[in-house]
């Protein structure tokens, strides 16, 4: 069988490591949904008995509007996300993209995402190729996200995000588990000019500037 070319390995890879994350969201949007049912159900229950005040479902109002901001704000990531990325791809944006998509989820156990921005960044715009940033990007923050204890709050995930004259930085670090590029996209994201390095707990992706 012929080899399969770049592009073609990248998509291929691009589209497991989606569906890993959209099933990983998937619970968070059925939960969403029926934090939303339920606290409207509430709200029009009492509503239909005039004897009951108005701020007798305040409380379920406010939670309803809070699921579903938490509902539009996953589904908009994973929209965003899905697309096909714009040429040259902006660094800083897949990745809070990807931050916010990885942040949604309700579990209490799930290890918290926040990406921090520093000021040398300047543009983030690389030469690498769209859909190689993303995938160098969500694929190790899985992986990280997948290998908590069940049970136990994990720590924190820090991507952070800086840059000098020839490159844009993403540093995906913790405190308690080994960070790593998934070997199975190594060489891919290699080909296409991504490079990187490894520690104990974190994983520093250098992409070259446009």
């Amino acid at each position: 069988m012929n080899p399969i070319s770049a592009p073609e390995d990248v998509s291929a890879l691009w589209l497991h490591t989606l569906q890993r994350a959209v099933g990983r969201a998937s619970h968070d949007v059925k939960d969403a949904l029926n934090g939303v049912s339920v606290n409207l159900e509430v709200i029009r229950s009492r509503a239909a008995r005039p004897d009951v005040p108005a701020s007798a479902v305040l409380q379920f109002a406010e939670a309803s509007a809070q699921q579903l901001d938490r509902l539009t704000n996953l589904i908009e990531a994973v929209l965003a996300v899905s697309r096909p990325e714009r040429e040259p791809a902006d660094v800083a944006l897949t990745l809070r993209r990807i931050t916010t998509l990885c942040t949604a989820s309700a579990s209490s156990t799930d290890a918290p995402v926040r990406m921090i921005e520093e000021e040398s960044v300047g543009s983030a715009m690389t030469r690498v190729r769209g859909d190689v940033v993303r995938l160098s990007l969500l694929a190790p923050l899985l992986d990280v996200l997948g290998s908590t204890d069940r049970g136990k709050r994990a720590s924190e995930v820090t991507c952070t995000l800086s840059g000098d004259d020839d490159a844009i930085q993403v540093v995906i670090a913790t405190s308690d588990r080994r960070t790593a590029l998934p070997e199975s996209i190594a060489e891919v994201v290699r080909s296409a000019g991504v490079r990187w390095t490894e520690g104990e707990q974190d994983l520093s992706l250098a992409f070259l500037r446009a």
